[in-house]
């Protein structure tokens, strides 16, 4: 048979593609792949790259200019878009000594891990929440936040958001607030609020009005979180896994962001794990290696690296113990009833 002969079926096919129809048969294997298949391998943005970054950012850039001085990273993968991961965004932000990014709200959920920010609120709904740290503050959907830096010396943290998935979906909603002078006084009047009731884990607040599908809790304590790691049982690999949980649910503690904290034993490479989800991990203290698929990456303090979905990965800690903060979209995976996860 002539190998260049046409398909029996190339006049349909066209007819239809005419008709903006498509044949399943002939493309099956492309819209219903066998198992995924991510486009960004994992990467890797160096404290010591963004650090001078940031330092330029917080004298060249002044906040009136500015709706936040964030430096975001941004995947080589996805061909210049802001973004990540599928899904997720993470940046560093800088605060000047009496920097304000006035409130504004918008669709996409966030969160706030501070890295060097001593000094620095997030005002999030009328509660002022510090950030001290490895303090992981929440900023969830459509609710008005603002920061200002109170201290004599320049603060930075993380963040992370999921804006790539809310906007492939076409449903973001930004509201930018009041953008004459500071903004709104009374705004920035205000105490830690209801969030007072948040900080004993077990106890519940009765007759307050929450509501279980975004935690009530929007500041977890670093040092809460380097307690419960010190206090809590290894697994057989050696790695501590905390869960930041909704505590009305012991549930995420968002529907779209999902967050933890692990502790890596020096010279004890955790299993291989792979699941569907995206991860960003941020290095919160030490210095290790990750082997992601068939990468090995090197890292330290304040290094942020990707684990894309459905890569194999296994972490270690090299001096010492070292604590990784992680974001992930695995919530939203678990809702849709499409998450899986692989051990070896």
């Amino acid at each position: 048979m002539d190998d260049f002969a046409p398909r029996a079926d190339a006049g349909l096919i066209a007819d239809l593609e005419a008709s903006d129809i498509h044949p399943l048969w002939d493309r099956y294997k492309k819209i219903t792949p066998i198992v995924p298949a991510p486009d960004d391998p994992p990467f890797i943005w160096r404290w010591k790259n963004i650090d001078p970054f940031a330092a330029r950012a917080a004298t060249e850039i002044a906040m009136e200019d500015a709706e936040r001085r964030a430096l975001i990273m941004a995947h080589p993968a996805f061909g210049g878009k802001t973004q990540t991961t599928h899904n997720l965004l993470s940046a560093f932000t800088v605060l000047e000594p009496g920097d304000k990014a006035l409130p504004h709200r918008h669709t996409a959920a966030a969160i706030r891990f501070s890295t060097r920010a001593e000094g620095a609120v997030t005002i999030v709904n009328g509660r002022c929440c510090e950030m001290k740290p490895g303090d992981l503050v929440l900023t969830p959907p459509w609710c008005w936040h603002g920061h200002i830096n109170e201290s004599d010396g320049r603060t930075v943290w993380f963040d992370a958001a999921n804006i790539p998935l809310i906007n492939d979906l076409d449903v973001n909603f930004f509201d930018p607030g009041n953008r004459d002078g500071d903004g709104d006084n009374a705004f920035w009047e205000v105490d830690e609020g209801d969030e007072a009731l948040w900080k004993s884990a077990g106890l519940v607040a009765e007759g307050h009005g929450h509501e279980g599908q975004i935690s009530p809790k929007y500041r977890y304590a670093g040092d809460d979180t380097r307690r419960m790691l010190t206090e809590m049982r290894a697994q057989e690999d050696g790695a501590k896994l905390l869960r930041y949980v909704n505590p009305l649910t012991g549930g995420a503690v968002m529907p779209t962001l999902d967050c933890y904290a692990m502790r890596l034993a020096k010279g004890a490479p955790t299993r291989a794990r792979r699941a569907t989800w995206n991860m960003i991990c941020m290095v919160v203290a030490g210095e290790g290696r990750s082997t992601i698929g068939d990468q090995t990456i090197d890292w330290a303090e304040h290094d942020t690296f990707t684990v894309p979905h459905w890569s194999w990965a296994s972490h270690e800690a090299l001096s010492g113990d070292a604590d990784l903060f992680i974001v992930t979209d695995r919530e939203i995976q678990v809702r849709l009833d499409v998450a899986r996860e692989e051990v070896q």
